[in-house]
């Protein structure tokens, strides 16, 4: 199967852009592939592309998306388009600030995020009953810096993973820091 890349950036909460879209001028979608759509009003929408005699109007124009329920969104109303069954979003392409870089998911529940050039790196925690709990980890020694809502209890159970993560990451930790720029890192399965 070839998939297509897709880059989401948020920088806001509940805001995400998504970049990878094929604009309609330029490229049309292959017979049947279902599509997320970008309509020049600006609506979003979702539909599968349809070259048929009746999609075409007999040949007079290139084809159209048929939606569910019988909907129909003509080629001249679309702006882009971006096929959504042959598409994956690789987690380490989604980017919460364009500054700062994903760089390790540490068992599905601490997305690790760093800016280059910082002391510290960004972790968010995602578990236990509080929500999200913002918290920073100094690049240097591992040590648990601070929280956004001072929940030091609720990361405390995780510090022996956290602790085991740093010293199996450490050495391209400090790489990233020292030459100031921090990369993706290998995969953690948490034995190592």
């Amino acid at each position: 199967m070839i998939t297509n890349e897709v880059f989401a950036i948020s920088n806001k909460p509940g805001e995400v852009t998504l970049k990878g879209f094929n604009y309609i001028k330029d490229r049309l979608p292959d017979d049947f592939e279902v599509c997320l759509i970008v309509e020049k009003d600006g609506h979003l929408s979702a539909g599968c592309w349809d070259t048929g005699v009746w999609s075409t109007d007999h040949g007079k124009i290139p084809g159209s998306f048929r939606q569910s329920r019988g909907g129909v969104l003509e080629f001249d109303s679309v702006l882009a388009w971006l096929p959504i069954e042959k598409t994956e979003i690789d987690i380490k392409e989604l980017w919460w600030n364009p500054e700062y870089r994903l760089i390790s998911i540490i068992y599905d529940s601490i997305i690790v995020f760093a800016k280059d050039a910082d002391d510290y790196l960004t972790m968010e925690y995602y578990g236990g009953d509080k929500g999200k709990i913002i918290f920073h980890m100094d690049v240097q020694t591992g040590n648990i810096l601070e929280t956004d809502k001072n929940e030091k209890n609720e990361i405390y159970y995780l510090q022996s993973t956290l602790r085991a993560w740093y010293n199996d990451m450490r050495e391209k930790l400090l790489e990233g820091y020292q030459n100031g720029k921090f990369t993706i890192l290998p995969e953690w399965d948490g034995q190592g």
